[in-house]
C-alpha cells in the first residue's frame, strides 16, 4: 500500500501545485471518487474552484475537506515539504527552521500547520495497542533546574506514562506516550486499557499505583527496586526511549508546555513506531493527514 520515496524523487515528483493536488486526489479515493453526503461514485472536476461535484446530489466537495488539510491557505506544496522534512529527520525539525526554510510568512501559521500534522499522527497511532511483552514506568518532563522534589512528586513538570513492547530477541518495537494529571491507579488503569491488549505481561517496578494492573487480564511482573538507579538496568528500554525523546524536546524545540506537550510525544512515537520503513513514512504521514479531521488555531490555544 505504501511505497518508498527519497529525495531526488520527491522533489520531481511534487515539484508543483497541481502535482500535489493530483496525489491527494488518488490518495483520498484511489478507486475513484465517492460523494461524501450520498457514496454516490461518479461526479465531475471543477477546475476553476478545485472542487469535485456530485452528479446526483450536486453536492460540491474538495478533496482537502475534512482532513488535515481543510481550508488551508498555505500551498500543498510547503504542506508537503513540511510533512517530508518531519518525516525524515529522526531528530525533528523546530517549528523555527520548518518557517524560514518553506518561506512561511508567519511563525503562528508555520507553528499551527506542525500541530496540526502531530495531531493527525496521534489520532493514527490510537487505533494501535501493544502486545506481547511490555516495558512500563513514568517519567516527568518540563525544566531541568526547578526548585522542589526531584524525581516522583516533583511539582511544576509533566507526568508521562511510557510503555515499549519488547520482541523475543529483547530488542524495542513499539512504543506508547500517554501524559496523565497524576500517577495513580485510575491514569495507570486507563493508559493499560487504551493503549495495550489484554493478556500481554508488563513489566514494571515496585510503585503502587501499577498494582492497578493486577486487578484487570494483564500478567504483572513486578520488579522491587532496593536503588533507583538500577531503574534503567532492570526496564532498559522504556528508559532509552525516555531518554531519547527527552533529548529531542530539548535539543531540537528546546521545551516545550506541558499544554501541547502530548502531540510532541506522538510524533516521537510515530516515528520510532516506523523507523524500519523510513522511505514510507512520508506516504504514511500524507494518509494519516487524510483520514483525520482538523485542529484549529483556536482549540490548539485553549
Amino acid at each position: 500500500m505504501y511505497h518508498s520515496i527519497n529525495f531526488f524523487q520527491f522533489q520531481k515528483r511534487f515539484a508543483t501545485e497541481a502535482r500535489c493536488h493530483a496525489y491527494l486526489i488518488k490518495q483520498r479515493w484511489p478507486n475513484g471518487f465517492m460523494c461524501p453526503r450520498c457514496q454516490h461514485t461518479r461526479g465531475y472536476f471543477i477546475q476553476s474552484r478545485l472542487l469535485y461535484q456530485c452528479q446526483r446530489c450536486r453536492y460540491q466537495s474538495s478533496v482537502t475537506a475534512g482532513t488535515v488539510f481543510h481550508k488551508t491557505k498555505t500551498p500543498l506544496r510547503k504542506w508537503f515539504w513540511m510533512i517530508y522534512l518531519l518525516s525524515q529527520n529522526k531528530n525533528g525539525c523546530s517549528v523555527l527552521a520548518l518557517q524560514k526554510l518553506l518561506q512561511i510568512n508567519l511563525y503562528r501559521t508555520a507553528w499551527t500547520m506542525a500541530h496540526k500534522i502531530r495531531k493527525a499522527l496521534a489520532d493514527r497511532d490510537a487505533r494501535y495497542r501493544l502486545a506481547g511483552l511490555i516495558e512500563m514506568d513514568d517519567a516527568y518532563f518540563g525544566q531541568c533546574q526547578v526548585p522542589g522534589k526531584r524525581g516522583r512528586g516533583a511539582e511544576k513538570k509533566a507526568k508521562v506514562i511510557v510503555s515499549v513492547k519488547v520482541n523475543q530477541w529483547e530488542h524495542p518495537v513499539y512504543a506508547q506516550m500517554m501524559v496523565v494529571p497524576s500517577l495513580d491507579k485510575d491514569n495507570v488503569e486507563r493508559m493499560a486499557k487504551e493503549k495495550i491488549t489484554k493478556d500481554s505481561t508488563v513489566k514494571t517496578d515496585g510503585w503502587p499505583s501499577y498494582h492497578a494492573l493486577e486487578d484487570h487480564a494483564f500478567h504483572h511482573e513486578k520488579l522491587v527496586l532496593k536503588d533507583p538507579k538500577n531503574a534503567s538496568t532492570v526496564l532498559p528500554w522504556v528508559h532509552i526511549v525516555i531518554s531519547n525523546a527527552k533529548a529531542l524536546l530539548r535539543g531540537t524545540h528546546h521545551g516545550v508546555s506541558t499544554r501541547h506537550l502530548g502531540r510532541y510525544l506522538s510524533e516521537f512515537c510515530y516515528r520510532f513506531n516506523r523507523r524500519f520503513r523510513q522511505n514510507q513514512i512520508f506516504e504514511r504521514m500524507i494518509h494519516a493527514c487524510l483520514t483525520t479531521n482538523t485542529i484549529t488555531l483556536a482549540e490548539l490555544m485553549t
